[in-house]
């Protein structure tokens, strides 16, 4: 069974005791009560028929007969007469379970905040569904019931990728680029490269050569497998040796220690700082000291990097930034459509806190 989560910006609204008695007002009988039409209510209460001059004095008998009569605007109505239902759904978690608000990294929460304000920025409602109902995720994504789509999966797969370059609807792709081929869809996304590159020039300046990258083998698809090229790019562009053999592949935390003193490495970047956590406590529950003995650093940086000790330095992911981009883009398609895909890369900073040293 589908379950959705739905937030909705603030409706305009009157309602009293006696009007839940009598059933919903309308429009025509808030209009007899204040001795004008209809038109003019609509002016006044919905901001419709902007050629229409209303008095001060009229507008404050509608707004009375209204709240008198406990008239409740119908935002439903409104929205299937523009046909629209002012509500963007996203996609998000992976293999269909749902990402944690209250999860240790925070990021799923700093992503979902800069989404929400920028689809209440617009009108838009947010609903967040670990998949679509239907036959198919392809008939779902035809069936009305949103205006656009916001696709979060940090791991796409690849029959995901050819129904996003063959969606119909209005679509914002977080964490990987839009397709080539295909219109109406946009990529959101942080500039992996930069964002890695800068992590290792911190390294560097701290005396580190033997630099590695950690990440989960479950994880070596969409932005982990981005991630983890961008380290192997900028590594071999700044002179690290053998950066191939300074990759961290684990399955199980138990062997993150034996690979990490069998390649010798005096530093560790990790894919996001939730891995990062985990590579940290790890190390330590096995006697070796962060920063002094070995230095790592996450990418993200939100907030859950100062609960740890020693504090994690991480690369920063603008990720409310991302978030209400992603919502303002799609409004953007939504209200006019595009032919060509196109792609809002963000740039990354770096938070330095307690967990890397000179070595």
């Amino acid at each position: 069974m589908n379950r959705f989560v739905t937030f909705t910006p603030g409706v305009y609204s009157y309602r009293t005791m006696s009007a839940e008695k009598r059933g919903p007002a309308t429009v025509k009988q808030v209009a007899a009560m204040a001795g004008v039409s209809p038109t003019v209510v609509s002016r006044v209460l919905h901001g419709k028929a902007a050629g229409i001059r209303v008095s001060e004095q009229t507008a404050i008998r509608v707004r009375e007969a209204a709240k008198t009569l406990g008239y409740r605007r119908n935002a439903l109505a409104g929205s299937l007469r523009d046909r629209k239902t002012m509500m963007l759904g996203v996609i998000h978690g992976v293999d269909d379970s749902r990402a944690r608000f209250s999860g240790e990294s925070r990021y799923f929460a700093a992503l979902m905040d800069g989404i929400v304000d920028g689809a209440f920025e617009h009108g838009y409602s947010v609903t967040l569904c670990p998949k679509l109902q239907g036959q198919g995720i392809e008939d779902a994504m035809s069936d009305g019931r949103f205006d656009g789509l916001i696709w979060y999966r940090s791991t796409t797969l690849p029959e995901e990728k050819r129904i996003i370059q063959e969606s119909t609807l209005p679509l914002v792709v977080i964490h990987d680029p839009a397709p080539a081929e295909g219109g109406n869809v946009a990529g959101v996304q942080c500039d992996n490269e930069q964002g890695i590159g800068i992590a290792i020039d911190h390294l560097l300046g701290l005396g580190h050569t033997k630099i590695g990258f950690a990440i989960e083998s479950v994880y070596l698809v969409g932005e982990g497998v981005l991630r983890r090229d961008a380290f192997l790019a900028v590594a071999k562009r700044k002179g690290i040796p053998d950066p191939e053999n300074q990759l961290v592949y684990f399955n199980s935390p138990s062997e993150l220690v034996p690979t990490i003193k069998s390649k010798g490495l005096t530093a560790v970047i990790c894919w996001n700082d939730a891995t990062a956590a985990t590579v940290l406590r790890t190390v330590q529950q096995n006697g070796l000291r962060v920063p002094e003995e070995l230095s790592i650093i996450g990418f993200d940086s939100t907030i859950f990097c100062d609960t740890l000790t020693p504090p994690l330095t991480s690369v920063a992911q603008p990720l409310e930034t991302m978030g209400m981009e992603a919502a303002k883009a799609l409004v953007g398609l939504i209200e006019n459509p595009v032919e060509k895909s196109f792609n809002i890369v963000l740039p990354c900073g770096l938070d330095i806190r307690g967990s890397t040293a000179k070595v």
